[in-house]
């Protein structure tokens, strides 16, 4: 299976407080929304192939922000 999602990525804190969003219009709006757009880049799209929603949940949580997630 495969999940894409859009992340605009925090350049000034940790990476795990990216905005991501199903859409690259719903993504500028989450940065437009949080009042400081200088902080975040462009929205970038990302793909994962995962074989069934265990994969998936492993490749979330594993250690630096999951395999193949990056």
């Amino acid at each position: 299976m495969k999940m894409t999602c859009w992340v605009a990525e925090n350049l000034k804190g940790d990476k795990s407080e990216s905005i991501i969003a199903r859409t690259r219009h719903d993504c500028e709006q989450k940065v437009i929304a949080c009042g400081c757009a200088a902080d975040y880049g462009m929205p970038l799209k990302k793909s994962f192939l995962y074989g069934d929603a265990f994969d998936l949940f492993e490749m979330a949580t594993a250690k630096d922000g999951g395999r193949g997630m990056g």
